[in-house]
C-alpha cells in the first residue's frame, strides 16, 4: 500500500519539489530578513488544518492524487495565487495543512476536469466533501459539487440555491402555459400560482438569512434576493431601491473589504452589471468625455447607469466592462479617465490575465517526465528555433488517431528547423505508461506534465487532442491552429517559409 501511494504522488512530488526550490532560492535573495521576521512573528493567524474527503463512484470515477489549490483575493476579479497541492489518499480522504487566514478566503480545488470553489473561514473546523459534477465537457473548469459537514454558512445557501432553482423551473412552466394560451379561469390560476412562488421564496431567503451573520454569506444572500427579483421582471429602479436598503451599499466596510468578499461583486453585478446595454445611454457624450479625460464629463453621460451608493461607482463601471467585453472603449478609458491607484492596478492585472495563454504569452519553463522515469525540461531537450507539441492523453480515440498523423508529419519536415513532442496530460502514472506504451519508435518524443490546470491555462490548451508551438523567443505562436490530420502540415510549411 505504501508503495501504491508512494507512486501515485511521484509526479506532484516532483514538481512540488522542483516549485520550493527555485521559489526558495529567490526567498533567500529578496527576503534576507525573513528568518528574523518569522521568528519575531508571533501574532500571525493560526494555521488550519482542514479534512476532506473525495467521493467518488468507483466504477466510473478514480480518485485523484492531487488537488490543485488557488486563492482569490478578489473574487471575480482577481487571477488568483496558486498555492501547494493536497495530496489525496487513495481512499479519497485528505488533509490541508492552510497557513493561518485574517479572514474569510475564496479557494479553487481542482482535479480537472473539475473543480470546486470553496469559502474557508479562519479557525476553520467544519470538514469538506466533494464530488465529481453531472457533466464535463472540457478538458478542466467544469463544476463539481461540495458539501460541508459541520456548522457552516455554504449549506444553508447551497439550499437556498437549490430552492430558488427549482422555483424558477416552476415558473418557467408557468411562462409557457400561458403562451399556448389560456381561458379565463387558467389564467386566475397562474396569477396565484406565481404570487405562490414569490411568497415561497420569500420564506426561504428570509429562513435563509436568520443563520447568516458573516458579511460575505449576507452579501451572497442578499445576492439570491437580487437575482430572483431580477427573473422575476423586476426592473432596475425596483433592484436599486433593494440594493440601497441593504447592507450591500453601507459605508460600514471599505470598497476593499467589499470586493474581497466572496458574494459583493456577484451581488453588484445583478444590479448593475451589463450597464453598456441599457438604450438610454448617450454613447456620444461618453465619447466625447473620453477624448477630453474629462472624468465629471463622464459621470454626467453615465448618472443613469452608474452606482451612486459609493464614490467609486465610475470605477466599479468600467472594471465590469473590461472583465465582460473589453471593447477598445474600455482601454482608452483606463487610459485617459483619472481613475483610482487601487482600481487601476485590477485593471491593469486584467490585461495581463487576458494574455495568458495566448499567442505572444511566454509560459513558465516547466519541468516533465520522460519514459524512462527521468526529469528534464524543454531547454534541456531541444536547441532548435521552433518547438511543436501535441497534447494527449490516455483513452482518447482521437488523439491516438492525431498520434499517427502527428508523427508521420514530423518525418516529411525539417528536423533541423523544429523539435516535436507528444505531451502526456494523464492523471496517474498507470495512464501514463499506457501513452508511452503505444510509442512506435524511440525517436518519437514523449514527455508527461500531468493533469495540472496551471499549466493548462498558462500554454492555453483547452482541449485533447491539442497543438500549440512555441518560437524562439519563448513565445506562444499564433499560426498554428489545426490538427495534424486537417491542415496543421500547411501551416508549419507556410511558418517555415517565413523564418
Amino acid at each position: 500500500m505504501i508503495q501504491l501511494q508512494t507512486q501515485r504522488h511521484f509526479f506532484s512530488g516532483i514538481l512540488r519539489c522542483v516549485r520550493v526550490l527555485f521559489f526558495g532560492v529567490i526567498c533567500v535573495l529578496i527576503r534576507p530578513e525573513g528568518h528574523a521576521q518569522t521568528a519575531a512573528a508571533t501574532d500571525h493567524p493560526v494555521p488550519i488544518e482542514l479534512r476532506g474527503n473525495f467521493l467518488y463512484d468507483d466504477a466510473i470515477e478514480d480518485v485523484p492524487s492531487v488537488l490543485h489549490v488557488r486563492e482569490f483575493a478578489y473574487p471575480g476579479i482577481s487571477e488568483g495565487i496558486w498555492l501547494d497541492e493536497i495530496l489525496v489518499s487513495l481512499d479519497g480522504s485528505f488533509v490541508w495543512e492552510l497557513e493561518g487566514l485574517e479572514q474569510p478566503a475564496l479557494f479553487e480545488l481542482s482535479a480537472p476536469p473539475w473543480s470546486w470553489m470553496i469559502l474557508v473561514r479562519p479557525n476553520e473546523s467544519a470538514e469538506i466533501e466533494l464530488m465529481p459534477g453531472k457533466r464535463a465537457r472540457g478538458l478542466h473548469g467544469a463544476a463539481g459539487l461540495s458539501r460541508w459537514n459541520g456548522n457552516h454558512p455554504s449549506n444553508a445557501l447551497d439550499s437556498l440555491s437549490s430552492k430558488k432553482r427549482a422555483l424558477n423551473r416552476q415558473r418557467a412552466a408557468s411562462v409557457m402555459r400561458k403562451m399556448n394560451g389560456l381561458n379565463g379561469g387558467e389564467a386566475d390560476s397562474i396569477v396565484q400560482q406565481e404570487r405562490s412562488l414569490q411568497e415561497s421564496f420569500e420564506q426561504a431567503w428570509r429562513l435563509a438569512g436568520e443563520s447568516m451573520d458573516a458579511p460575505w454569506a449576507r452579501d451572497i444572500w442578499w445576492r439570491y434576493k437580487l437575482s430572483w427579483m431580477r427573473s422575476q421582471g423586476a426592473t432596475p429602479a425596483v433592484l436599486d431601491s433593494i440594493w440601497k436598503s441593504s447592507e450591500l451599499a453601507s459605508d460600514d466596510r471599505t470598497i476593499q473589504e467589499r470586493l474581497q468578499s466572496a458574494g459583493w461583486l456577484s451581488a453588484w453585478r445583478e444590479v448593475h452589471g451589463n450597464w453598456w446595454v441599457e438604450d438610454g445611454l448617450d454613447w456620444n457624450a461618453i465619447n466625447e468625455a473620453v477624448v477630453e479625460a474629462n472624468r465629471d464629463s463622464l459621470l454626467s453621460a453615465m448618472a443613469g447607469v452608474l452606482d451612486h451608493s459609493t464614490r467609486y461607482g465610475l470605477e466599479l463601471a468600467w472594471l465590469e466592462m473590461a472583465i465582460v467585453e473589453p471593447a477598445n472603449i474600455v482601454e482608452r478609458v483606463w487610459e485617459s479617465i483619472p481613475m483610482s491607484d487601487f482600481f487601476q492596478q485590477f485593471y491593469k492585472e486584467l490585461l495581463w490575465k487576458s494574455r495568458k495563454g495566448q499567442p505572444g504569452w511566454v509560459p513558465t519553463p516547466v519541468p516533465w517526465i520522460l519514459p524512462n522515469g527521468d526529469l528534464d525540461s524543454l531547454a534541456g531537450q531541444c536547441a532548435q528555433p521552433l518547438k511543436l507539441f501535441l497534447v494527449v492523453k490516455n483513452g482518447s480515440s482521437l488523439a491516438l488517431r492525431e498520434r499517427e498523423y502527428f508523427n508521420a508529419m514530423i518525418d516529411e519536415l525539417d528536423a533541423r528547423e523544429l523539435c516535436a513532442f507528444v505531451v502526456s496530460v494523464d492523471s496517474n502514472e498507470e495512464d501514463w505508461n499506457k501513452t508511452v506504451s503505444l510509442r512506435k519508435s524511440i525517436r518519437e518524443e514523449v514527455v508527461w506534465i500531468g493533469n495540472n490546470p496551471q499549466l493548462y491555462e498558462d500554454f492555453g490548451i483547452q482541449s485533447v487532442p491539442s497543438v500549440f508551438g512555441i518560437n524562439e523567443q519563448g513565445e506562444l505562436i499564433g499560426q498554428l491552429n489545426r490538427l495534424p490530420s486537417s491542415g496543421l502540415l500547411n501551416e508549419l510549411k507556410r511558418l517555415l517559409r517565413k523564418r
